[in-house]
């Protein structure tokens, strides 16, 4: 008896063919394979910050430049083969109104060069919102979860070896001597200190602790993931975000730890779960005033970070009124000064987009996260919960800083939500499957009258067919999989052809 005969016997593939499938799940002539751009993705992003600072010159910007001409060729490909339909449509509508009006913002812009400088770090990570559901298949998401939260371990303990080096560290990437002409790096160090907070690999502290938090929500949304594993991974993250001494870091752990009781009340309780959230909200308001206007209120205590927060918020606004269609794309945020010296400086990404491409833009941005956190909330996986998660460990960072502006931040964040639609478009309503189509496949037994299993994603996943309606053989691969799991990620099993809602931690 052959490998294959007992495979088949026994209802899984070889591993061979099981590895296979999960790599090209539509075959490699189907462009399957294009999910690997977004696993590639997962392993440069982390690197951006310090490679970049040790390569010099061209070198430096061409591996920058690595992450936005894939996720360019990744786009394209999704609009050419179709695989577009696979988003759910107000997301593709609501990027594409957001990416289309900061290019027109590029108007008003005197530099062609800043101008696309501008919308490469401000609105093209936004496609990857798109890009990310239109090529994962369910199987994906814990693939990549797994591997991000690997890549978060190692980039945790970078930070606490980078900060145990001290001012060393700076020396070695070259932010110390400070270049003649070049503003001092004091967003490294907390007033009154002579010791660097914990940043690396990224570009700085708060963009780091940001994206520690965006990872912290990724294991806390495995649904299969034992107890003491996701707490014993945890420890890592946690010690990094405080080595950073971000406050946005520290207020974005409590959201998240808010995000996910409030999951768990969602569960046993979901007339409770707005009434909590709505506390959380007005906490969250409640913290941000006082975090921007601290200063106006007990000024004689005030940090001057806190101070500089709540100046450009006051003094930026006007900017709303008097540019309501735009600034001009590229001339807003930190990285403007590579460009110019009189920069807007604005320590908020919403506003950001604002006073750079006008207020419609920024009331898209706003519009985006809700329907994404609602999203998120209504998804009955936790996996599928992930986007609420993120956004809620994330949005105190970049409401009150350009955190965004990063592409390794703003990546991570629109992969991240798009891996949490595939989840959650994946353990959708359940349908019944014929007792015929089961006995067929499988063998089951007949005095099951029927079984709720997950139903397909959609047509670009099923090729527009339904599994009663499909051949033999096409029922068998869409029940067990050649990888020996469904759509939903489960094994194919009578364990499998449970509801998607059975799948929790």
């Amino acid at each position: 008896m052959t490998a294959a005969t007992t495979a088949v016997q026994t209802g899984r593939a070889p591993l061979g063919s099981r590895i296979v499938s999960a790599i090209a799940p539509h075959g490699w002539s189907g462009l399957g394979v294009l999910w690997l751009g977004i696993l590639l993705l997962a392993f440069v992003l982390p690197a951006n910050g310090v490679t970049s600072a040790f390569l010099k010159g061209s070198a430096a910007t061409a591996f920058g430049a690595i992450k936005d001409a894939l996720l360019l060729g990744l786009f394209i490909l999704v609009i050419v083969t179709g695989r577009i339909r696979r988003v759910p449509v107000p997301i593709v509508v609501i990027v594409l109104m957001i990416v289309s009006l900061g290019l027109v913002s590029g108007a008003w812009t005197s530099s062609l060069t800043q101008a696309a400088y501008g919308w490469r770090n401000d609105f093209l990570p936004f496609l990857a919102l798109i890009v990310t559901p239109a090529v994962l298949d369910r199987r994906h998401v814990p693939i990549l979860a797994t591997v991000f939260v690997v890549v978060a371990q190692i980039a945790a303990i970078t930070t606490i070896v980078t900060w145990s080096q001290g001012l060393k560290w700076l020396f070695t990437l070259g932010v110390f001597p400070v270049p003649e002409g070049e503003p001092f790096p004091s967003s490294l160090f907390v007033a009154g200190s002579i010791v660097p907070r914990g940043f690396s690999p990224y570009t700085a502290p708060n963009e780091s602790a940001a994206v520690a938090t965006m990872m912290l929500a990724v294991l806390w949304t495995r649904p299969r993931w034992p107890l003491w594993l996701k707490a014993g991974l945890t420890v890592l993250p946690l010690v990094a975000i405080y080595l950073t001494q971000s406050r946005s870091g520290y207020i974005g752990l409590a959201l998240l730890a808010a995000a996910l009781v409030s999951w768990a009340i969602f569960r046993s309780r979901p007339e409770m779960t707005w009434a909590f959230l709505t506390i959380v909200a007005a906490a969250g308001v409640a913290g941000i005033t006082l975090y921007l206007f601290i200063d106006k209120v007990v000024s004689h205590i005030a940090d001057p970070s806190l101070i500089g927060h709540s100046d450009s918020l006051l003094e930026n606004i006007p900017f709303l009124v008097t540019h309501p269609f735009g600034y001009g794309l590229g001339m807003v945020g930190p990285r403007a000064l590579n460009y110019s010296s009189d920069a807007i400086l604005v320590e908020s990404f919403f506003l950001l987009l604002a006073i750079e491409s006008g207020i419609l833009v920024m009331l898209l941005f706003g519009v985006l996260l809700v329907y994404l956190f609602q999203g998120g909330v209504r998804a009955r996986t936790l996996d599928g919960f992930l986007p609420a998660a993120v956004i809620a460990a994330s949005i105190v960072s970049f409401t009150v800083l350009p955190t965004l502006q990063e592409g390794p931040v703003a990546y991570t964040l629109w992969i991240l939500c798009g891996m949490g639609v595939v989840a959650a478009r994946a353990g959708g309503p359940s349908r019944p499957v014929a007792r015929r189509a089961l006995s067929r496949a499988g063998g089951l037994s007949t005095a099951t009258a029927a079984v709720p299993t997950a139903a397909p994603t959609d047509a670009a996943e099923t090729g527009g067919a339904t599994l009663d309606s499909a051949p033999p053989s096409r029922r068998r691969r869409e029940l067990a999989g050649a990888s020996g799991e469904g759509h939903d990620g489960r094994r194919g099993s009578r364990r499998g052809l449970r509801g998607p809602g059975d799948d929790s931690a």
